[in-house]
Formats: C-alpha cells, structure tokens, sequence
C-alpha cells in the first residue's frame, strides 16, 4: 500500500513555504488544495524533483507569511543584584559663594497722576408721540316705536 505525504510535511522536507508546494503541486497537475491535503508517494518524488531542478530548495523553512505567532512568554523581571557597598567618595568641599554686590538704589521722578477725561454729555433718547387715541363713534339712538306696538307692561 502506497504512503501519503503532507503538503506541509513535504514543504518542511524541502525547505519551501506551504504556499511555494501548492503553487508546485498545481505546475504539475497534482490535485492539492491545501497544506493539509495528502499526496502518494510517486507525486511526491515529482515534486521534490521539479524542486531540485529549479532550485527552490532551501536547508530551512521560511516562516509563512501572515502565519500567527504562539504568544511569548514574559521573560521574568530581572532580580537587582546586590549594591556593592564600597568607601564612599569624599564630598568636595562646597565653595563659599561670593557675596551679593548691593545694587545702588535708583530713585525714580513720581508719575503724574492720569488726569480723568471728561464724562461725555448724555445724549438724550428721542421720546415717540403718544398716538392720539381714536374717538369712539357715537351709538344711534334707538328709534321710538309707537305705543300701539309696544309691549304692555304687566300688572
């Protein structure tokens, strides 16, 4: 019974990347759809021979590209090593800083008192007219109805 290998196993072997052995694979008319699909042996053989023969190989697998990375560890905090404590250096003597020359007082005129502007006059705002008020229509007196029509008052 004829061996299967790996797209990705064979790709390993060689030194080639998943998508390099595919595309090979595909050259040669072997039906390979991923890096995961098999192959008998005899295709194999093709393979790696159109690989020698074109010079493709490589002695190590280049990383596949946009292939995720296992996460890192954190590497531990670096323990602090113990201070060697050695004779301290003597400290330098300070230097006596030099005494401030006391600056001549300058004595300056008196500024003149700012003389204040003169207020501006209020301009006085124009007062509108009242709008006479309209004179109310006088009612008509009621016309008198004579005695004969008129309602008779009761008793």
């Amino acid at each position: 019974m004829p061996k299967n290998i790996r797209v990705y196993e064979l790709a390993r072997e060689l030194g080639m990347t998943n998508a390099e052995v595919l595309d090979l694979c595909n050259s040669l008319g072997v039906g390979t759809k991923s890096h995961s699909s098999g192959m008998v042996e005899p295709q194999a053989d093709r393979v790696r021979r159109k690989a020698v023969r074109e010079g493709l190989t490589r002695d190590e697998q280049p990383e596949e590209p946009g292939a995720k990375k296992p996460a890192r560890k954190k590497k531990p905090e670096p323990v602090p090593e113990p201070e060697v404590v050695s004779e301290p250096e003597p400290e330098p003597e300070p230097v006596p800083e030099p005494e401030p020359v006391p600056e001549p007082e300058v004595v300056s005129e008196p500024e003149p008192e700012p003389v204040p502007e003169p207020e501006p006059e209020p301009v006085p705002e124009p007062v509108p007219e009242p709008e006479p008020e309209p004179v109310p229509e006088p009612e008509p007196e009621p016309e008198p109805v004579p005695e004969s029509e008129a309602p008779k008052p009761r008793v």
